[in-house]
């Protein structure tokens, strides 16, 4: 599996970017095919380090790194990377990495 986080920093407009960011690039991004899941989340305020560098997290998931770049390299994935940088620009910070499940209790 492999994993890519979208890190949203702060933006200077709240309102705005929920309004782009639900209306328009969500629904682009949730057709990037083969996506095995896609799940987002509002950050808050981070009370354990009192930081709130980041507005939003979404996270993004496919069968392996080149799935992914597969995937992105569609219209549909082109077409949410051009939003993305329309929208987000540099106000971002993105991880990509390989996740290796471990059962709960196993001592892995």
């Amino acid at each position: 599996m492999y994993r890519l986080l979208v890190m949203y920093h702060q933006p200077a407009d709240t309102a705005a970017f929920d309004k782009h960011y639900y209306n328009v690039h969500l629904p682009l991004a949730a057709k990037i095919p083969n996506t095995r899941t896609l799940s987002v989340s509002k950050t808050g305020l981070d009370k354990l380090t009192n930081n709130d560098n980041y507005y939003l997290i979404a996270q993004m998931e496919w069968d392996s790194k080149d799935a992914m770049t597969k995937a992105l390299q569609t219209p549909e994935g082109i077409a949410s990377h051009d939003d993305f940088v329309a929208f987000a620009g540099d106000r971002v910070t993105m991880i990509g990495y390989e996740v290796s499940a471990v059962e709960p209790g196993s001592g892995a």
